[in-house]
């Protein structure tokens, strides 16, 4: 173990301890090397939700560590759930470590995503550290002879009230003992209740919830001594490549093994029906060998490689992706529906009408997907990112015909997605593999595998009307989206191997709309649609960054179109107190000036400047922004200069957490509206790399990010934070556009060549 490194004990070692045994788990720095599991042949499940050690242990040192079934990807969740654990235990929270997603020590709490891990897992880390302080505060007063309510818990002590030299550290007491206390727990998941006895403390007592407390991770990752999922090493491990079809349905023809033999290192090609992979001793035979067999498109096409594919065609032409997503077979889906809105529109005296498009986007992980798998006939150990370790415990089960009591995920942080990335099909592709060659396998998807093949954010199209009465008021809205699939949990590996449907399912599109303008009569309906070319899954707030981008470039429109004031327009159409008064906070924040949007051309191709304001409800989180940007007219580009977001997710855990999460939120919305768009031609993505995909730059990020935490306060629910402020952005910055220049964007994103063509 390196210098610096630390000494972790896994739920295994722990109860090994109690039983006298002590086993080391290092917490690896990045350059150390993981024991592989070679002599367990079985794997310990995850543990009993109802136990009080299933959450908590403490350790003789008088330090404690917090097991959550939740991950973090870069959203600083594991100090948040240390703080509201830490408050309830009233332990040290820089005493208190936190095992977070590994299958065999954590219980199943649901993936993480959605921004529902403070909203759901915090009251059940909530309610089990009450419990276990009730528990050790039973043992302390019987440890000193005396009644539990005489005994005071404090900063990880026990003290005897007016007794003060009665005192022992929560270590000491537990003495290495394993929580063997049931604290009871129903229900699965999200839903899950646990100890629903529990005493929970006084919000108005909280002394480290609500707390700017300095995250966990960040140091580690400062000095470069974190591990990251890609930095695991395994003795003997083995490293691999997926070849890719050369074509998104193509199929596998034949295989040259002989021109990959000669490779030094070179272990063995892996080929099940369409799956093609290749494993040697070092990741750069493996990518040699990956390239020779044709891991890398050849502008000659899928005959120049070792692998000879089928030259599948069947991809829309891009260009015609809206009205293949209009096509597209599906259901309908009513979000709302009240009054008559046919027949207000047809007796209105003014209509406006707009159609928005968005295309297909991608997560671009900075760090492309990895995963490390080490199966046998016994059992299956994987390593790996992924954010839901256990719902992957069973689909990868499923996968190598084995059963979930096989099989365990030991979590390790991966480069951020913020929805679902590579990481679960690199589980896949590595498990195959390890099968197959009976190593430990590593496999680290290159960049055009990542950007080629992670699933990506579904193109969306929608349809607004809306009617205006004399006095300027909404009389009727109707919004219809066409939504594809959002929701594919299929393994791309699985599909290739010949069994699509043994792993996950296709779900539907679906509206994420929440309404909460007071029309008359408002018709809000989705068609939602099974797959459209690509495939797609959840991206940061699916749907929701998209309809938002409608519904709040719409509004805008028809406060234009009545000579109003933005914000005024908005509040007169709003009786929601927590939506106006996010509103209000960031008009107060950013000193909004009431006037109607200008909305004329630039002056003699001078650069301009515009205000754009926008809102939205997600999951019961409100965030209103206000952005100013400067729109060059001869280069079509635009510089957003300033944000501000307000923004209501009740009791905050960490203030300055939440501002992080608000500031990525408005740098990664930035880069989807101004720039992100996947390019395809008939039979593959041909945007496999930055320059074809291009994200946001550091000089293009504003010069102010500016945050304004709304309605804080323990009688709201704590909600996340970790999508809502994506919602506002892409509307935000078409509303400013437009009151820079009078030019109406409608279709994302907004490139140069977009903007210039809007404004001639």
């Amino acid at each position: 173990m390196s210098a610096g490194a630390k000494l972790r004990l896994s739920r295994r070692d722990l109860i090994g301890f109690a039983s006298g045994m002590v086993v080391s788990f290092p917490l690896l720095a990045r350059s150390d090397m993981i024991n592989s599991a070679t002599s367990v042949a079985t794997v310990p499940p995850p543990p009993d939700a109802a136990k009080l050690y299933a959450w908590l242990a403490v350790h003789p040192d008088n330090t404690a560590t917090l097991y959550t079934g939740k991950v973090d990807v870069g959203t600083g969740a594991q100090t948040a759930l240390a703080q509201i654990a830490a408050e309830e235990l009233d332990f040290p929270i820089d005493r208190l470590s936190v095992v977070m997603g590994t299958t065999s020590e954590t219980v199943n709490q649901g993936p993480t995503y959605g921004s529902l891990t403070i909203r759901y897992a915090g009251p059940q880390i909530r309610a089990a550290a009450a419990a276990g302080r009730a528990a050790l505060i039973e043992r302390a007063a019987a440890h000193f002879s005396t009644h539990a309510d005489l005994i005071e818990a404090k900063d990880g002590f026990f003290t005897v009230k007016n007794a003060p030299q009665r005192r022992i550290s929560y270590g000491a007491l537990v003495a290495g003992d394993r929580l063997d206390v049931t604290i009871g727990a129903k229900g699965r998941g999200f839903a899950m209740q646990v100890a629903p006895h529990a005493k929970l403390k006084n919000p108005a007592d909280y002394r480290v919830v609500g707390q700017s407390i300095a995250r966990k991770d960040i140091p580690a990752k400062v000095t470069g001594a974190f591990t990251y999922v890609q930095d695991v090493k395994l003795p003997g491990m083995l490293h691999g490549r997926v070849v890719r079809p050369y074509g998104v349905h193509a199929t596998l023809l034949s295989v040259d093994e002989n021109a990959v033999r000669q490779i030094p290192g070179f272990v063995q090609i892996v080929r099940r029906d369409n799956f093609l992979g290749v494993v040697c001793q070092t990741e750069w035979g493996a990518i040699k060998a990956a390239k020779i067999l044709g891991s890398v498109l050849h502008p000659k096409g899928p005959q120049a490689y070792a692998a000879k594919w089928s030259n599948w065609q069947g991809l829309p032409a891009m260009q015609d992706i809206a009205t293949v997503v209009r096509e597209a077979p599906g259901k309908n889906a009513t979000v709302l529906e009240h009054g008559a809105v046919d027949q207000a529109l047809a007796s209105a005296q003014r209509v406006l009408k707009a159609t928005f498009e968005s295309p297909f986007q991608m997560h671009g992980s900075i760090g492309p997907s990895c995963a490390i798998a080490e199966v046998t006939r016994e059992r299956a150990i994987i390593w790996s990112g992924t954010q839901m370790p256990h719902q992957d415990r069973h689909d990868i089960a499923k996968l190598l015909d084995m059963n979930p009591d096989q099989l365990e995920i030991n979590w390790f942080e991966a480069a951020g997605a913020y929805g679902r990335n590579g990481l679960d099909h690199a589980v896949a592709d590595a498990a195959i593999m390890s099968q197959a060659v009976g190593k430990p396998v590593r496999v680290q998807w290159m960049r055009w595998d990542e950007h080629g093949w992670e699933p990506k954010g579904p193109p969306i199209v929608q349809d607004l009307e809306a009617a205006i009465d004399a006095n300027g008021k909404v009389t009727a809205w109707k919004h219809h989206m066409w939504v594809p699939t959002l929701g594919d949990s299929t393994l791309i590996a699985a599909a290739l191997i010949g069994h699509p449907n043994r792993v996950g399912s296709i779900g539907h599109g679906s509206p994420a709309v929440t309404y909460a303008y007071d029309f008359p009569n408002a018709q809000i309906s989705g068609h939602d649609e099974g797959k459209v070319a690509l495939r797609t899954a959840w991206l940061r707030s699916p749907a929701q960054f998209e309809t938002t981008f409608a519904m709040e470039a719409f509004i805008d429109e028809l406060a234009a179109a009545t000579k109003s004031d933005p914000l005024q327009f908005r509040l007169d159409h709003l009786k929601d107190p927590r939506a106006i008064a996010v509103l209000r906070a960031a008009a107060a924040h950013y000193g909004w000036q009431p006037r109607p949007a200008h909305g004329k051309p630039p002056k003699n191709g001078q650069p301009a400047k515009g205000r754009g304001i926008a809102w939205v409800n997600r999951d019961d989180t409100r965030v209103a922004t206000i952005a100013d940007v400067i729109v060059d007219p001869a280069s079509g580009r635009i510089q957003v200069t300033r944000v501000v977001v307000a923004q209501d997710c009740g009791l905050v855990i960490n203030p300055d957490g939440v501002r992080n999460q608000v500031e990525g939120n408005v740098i990664q919305s930035l880069s989807r509206t101004l720039h992100e768009e996947v390019t395809f031609d008939h039979a593959n993505v041909t945007s496999r790399d930055w320059v074809g995909y291009p994200i946001l730059r550091f000089d293009q990020v504003p010069d102010s990010i500016e945050v304004v935490i709304v309605n804080n306060d323990p009688k709201y629910p704590s909600h996340g934070a970790g999508e809502p402020s994506t919602c506002p952005t892409a509307a935000v910055i078409a509303n400013a556009v437009f009151d820079a220049t009078g030019a109406r964007l409608r279709q994302l994103p907004f490139r140069p060549a977009r903007v210039k063509a809007a404004l001639t």
